[in-house]
């Protein structure tokens, strides 16, 4: 054995084994902390400390087994291919209501068929077949025609001897014809299988006699169609009510005589004049007996009926003028040329039909046994906590901005724009956050007493702020960390509705930290 064969052989074993082994999935999912769990605050920063949970989930699925026993895991759904043969009665399906005493006997009938069928149901499949048939049927007729007013004047030379009218009779003895048809047919239709019974002697799992149903239609194309004479005569005669005279073939000069199938007419076959395409109705009942687990023997009945009208035109009136006679005179005028009873008017229609006795085989794909396995989950949670850490920087300038506002605020004289009280302690300090913290903003609010008017009061705001920063950037500070602005009256220091205000509390200035967001939003 080659290196490349043995790869491939240890390849399948691994894959078997993978496959038996249980199957284990992991899954994490993450939920971050919304909130700290504790802050520490240092001289520079604070410091948030997150318990971030992280969940892991093991699931392991493994299988067991619970196939159900032998005798149950059969199924009858899937492919089957089933060859039949059949023989049995049939009929053309013609009646003779004109002819007294004239019979349709029927015949015998043969088929072979091939027909394959799906089970998309345990007990319901569709089918769909291909069928060779073989009908023979027999017509018996006995009785008189009659011709009247005829003339007697078809002698063999022309001559005329009498001219009396008279009735031209034909006698019909036991006048046998056999009609045959070969059809290639397409069965389609439904096909039905129920258990009934358990055979108990077959050990395999197909092992239950079922009844078997066909219900469809069948599309015939007819090969080939012949009818043939097979025995029996006619015997000629004349009746001449004038004279109260029959005459028969004891005079043959007047065309009197006795003809008879085989030394008269011929026994050859003759073309019928039928349709070629018919459609039928099936029905087909019987039992499948299981011989092995994929073989079944069917045994059962048949019956087909032919739903539209085979017979083609509306035909000639039935006669007996042989054209093959060596004698002139048996050449009638008045009669019309034997063609066969199915192309005669007697015939109002031809709707064969047949009933018999099937049997065959059918092949069934043997199904492999149905395995059933019950799913087991076993399922583990791990929960695992995870230390995150945030330090923010901005917060702790804006603290110490706010702990030194909170101590002094800085105040202004009546009408003045420079600080009432030298807050060089004030500004000192919250110069040295900002140079210490580059990154953190402070907005300088100017505010004014209500003293004149609002305009004017907007203008002393704005210079009170003004003021302010031009101490803050002496101290060193970038003018980008600074905005100031002016707000005139309409910000008192206290509610006021306070009718104890004092409105030298109004001339100020306040430094109010900003945080990275609202920067943005700046």
């Amino acid at each position: 054995m080659n290196k490349a064969s043995l790869l491939f052989a240890a390849l399948c074993c691994t894959m078997m084994v993978t496959a038996a082994e249980p199957k284990v999935t992991t899954e994490t999912r993450q939920a971050p902390a919304t909130a700290p769990s504790e802050e520490i605050t240092t001289k520079r920063e604070i410091v948030r400390v997150f318990m971030d949970t992280t969940y892991t989930y093991t699931t392991t699925k493994s299988r067991k087994d619970v196939t159900p026993p032998a005798d149950t895991a059969y199924t009858r759904k899937g492919h089957y291919i089933q060859a039949l043969i059949g023989a049995g009665y049939t009929s053309m399906g013609y009646s003779l209501k004109d002819l007294e005493d004239a019979k349709n006997l029927g015949g015998g009938n043969g088929l072979i068929q091939l027909n394959y069928a799906y089970y998309f149901h345990e007990n319901v499949g569709v089918m769909v077949g291909l069928q060779f048939e073989h009908m023979n049927s027999n017509a018996l007729l006995n009785g008189t025609k009659r011709w009247q007013n005829q003339g007697d004047s078809d002698f063999p030379d022309g001559t005329t001897t009498y001219s009396e009218d008279y009735t031209h009779v034909v006698k019909m003895n036991d006048w046998k014809e056999t009609q045959v048809a070969y059809m290639l047919g397409l069965p389609i239709g439904l096909q039905f299988q129920f258990p009934i019974a358990r055979m108990p002697k077959v050990t395999h799992r197909n092992n239950q006699l079922r009844m078997y149903a066909d219900l469809g239609v069948k599309v015939n194309y007819l090969v080939a169609q012949k009818y043939q004479l097979k025995s029996g005569s006619i015997f000629h005669y004349g009746e001449y009510d004038r004279w109260g005279l029959v005459l028969d073939h004891g005079l043959e000069d007047r065309d009197f005589y006795t003809e008879k199938i085989g030394d008269d007419y011929e026994t050859t076959k003759h073309d019928l004049s039928l349709s070629n395409i018919s459609a039928d109705g099936m029905i087909d009942l019987g039992f499948m007996i299981p011989v092995r687990e994929d073989l079944d023997v069917m045994v059962g009945l048949y019956a087909n009926y032919t739903f539209n009208n085979l017979r083609s035109g509306d035909g000639k009136d039935l006669g007996w003028r042989n054209d093959a006679a060596t004698e002139e005179y048996r050449k009638h005028a008045f009669m019309e040329a034997y063609d066969g009873v199915m192309a005669t008017n007697e015939i109002k229609a031809v709707r064969p039909w047949d009933v018999g006795v099937k049997v065959g085989i059918a092949w069934h794909k043997a199904p492999k046994p149905i395995k059933k396995y019950e799913t087991l989950v076993a399922r583990d949670t791990t929960i695992q906590l995870t230390r995150r850490e945030e330090i923010d920087t901005t917060r702790i300038a804006a603290q110490k901005i706010n702990e030194i506002m909170k101590k002094s605020v800085i105040w202004f004289p009546f009408d003045s724009d420079k600080p009432k009280l030298q807050p060089a302690d004030v500004i000192d300090k919250i110069a040295a956050v900002l140079l210490e913290h580059p990154e953190q903003m402070v907005l300088v609010y100017g505010h004014a007493s209500k003293e004149g008017s609002l305009e004017y009061n907007q203008n002393l705001s704005e210079r009170r702020s003004n003021a302010i920063i031009r101490l803050l950037k002496r101290k060193g500070v970038p003018a980008g960390q600074m905005v100031g602005k002016g707000f005139s009256y309409t910000q008192q220091y206290d509610d006021s509705e306070n009718p104890y205000h004092n409105i030298a509390l109004d001339r100020r200035v306040e430094i109010i930290p900003v945080f990275e967001e609202d920067r943005i939003d700046k």
